[in-house]
């Protein structure tokens, strides 16, 4: 009897360290898991802010894209004005007559 409890005591201390040892093998996958877990949503978040960031500069570019393309329009208009020998009325030599804005004399 009593090799058979040695045979079990020292079976026991096997297992326990067997267990011992898929435990912290347990907590390590997990922990790795855990960490790759949190790298990988840190990583969405900033793909997410980074595509909004691109949708923000895309709307500026659009806004400046159009501003370009009136200073153009104005910039043609004073050229062509230019060309055909049109004189720029000045705002402060020009009188309303009526409350309508169809009736107007200069200075």
């Amino acid at each position: 009897m009593s090799k058979t409890k040695t045979k079990l005591i020292s079976a026991w201390q096997i297992i326990k360290k067997g267990n011992t040892f898929m435990v912290i093998t347990l907590v390590m996958l997990l922990m790795t898991m855990l960490v790759s877990t949190n790298y990988a949503n840190s990583q969405s978040l900033e793909r997410n802010d980074l595509g909004q960031q691109i949708k923000i500069i895309e709307d500026d570019l659009r806004l400046y894209n159009t501003n370009v393309s009136e200073l153009q329009t104005t910039e043609r208009i004073e050229q062509e004005s230019q060309r055909l020998d049109l004189v720029k009325i000045q705002a402060e030599n020009i009188y309303y007559l009526d409350g309508d804005y169809d009736l107007v004399a200069l200075k």
